[in-house]
């Protein structure tokens, strides 16, 4: 068994056996620039690059996730947000606690629950997620020029369904 994170969830694959017998013509025929992950992860580290270029107020990705998930869903709990952004409990705390120390995010107590922790944006807090989203809207201008709208359009479809699984 293969054993992989999706988000907090831990997802399990059967794996098959290899023979060390002579190459298949799966294995002659490989070719690393054709392969969907490797393509994926050089894809990633171009955007990566734009984005720390680019981005305001030295926000990092996930900061910048948290931020704009908060200004789209509004006031929610920090376990909630870390699974809608696709971030482990851990990752999402650490994430929370630094937002916070830089006046861009509050907790207050939950209006339903008065055991849990609300996180929201504080009024700095937006106008930094305001200006970060557009500055977002020219980094991926800037990664997916390439791309004519159609091809965009197709490829945020494709990622969707791959995450989606």
């Amino acid at each position: 068994m293969a054993t992989y994170r999706k988000g907090t969830k831990v997802v399990q694959t059967k794996t098959k056996r290899r023979s060390v017998e002579k190459p298949k013509e799966a294995v002659l025929s490989y070719r690393l620039d054709d392969a969907p992950g490797f393509l994926l992860r050089v894809a990633l580290r171009t955007h990566t690059a734009i984005f720390a270029a680019k981005m305001i107020e030295e926000l990092t990705a996930p900061q910048f996730s948290t931020l704009a998930k908060l200004r789209e869903v509004g006031p929610c709990s920090q376990n909630h947000l870390g699974r809608l952004i696709h971030y482990d409990s851990a990752t999402i705390t650490g994430v929370i606690s630094r937002l916070k120390l830089r006046g861009l995010i509050k907790s207050s107590e939950d209006p339903l629950d008065p055991r849990r922790r609300e996180i929201d944006l504080t009024d700095k807090g937006r106008r930094v997620a305001d200006t970060a989203i557009e500055a977002v809207g020219e980094i991926s201008s800037e990664t997916f020029a390439p791309l004519t709208r159609e091809e965009f359009r197709t490829l945020t479809e494709i990622l969707k369904k791959i995450i989606r699984r």
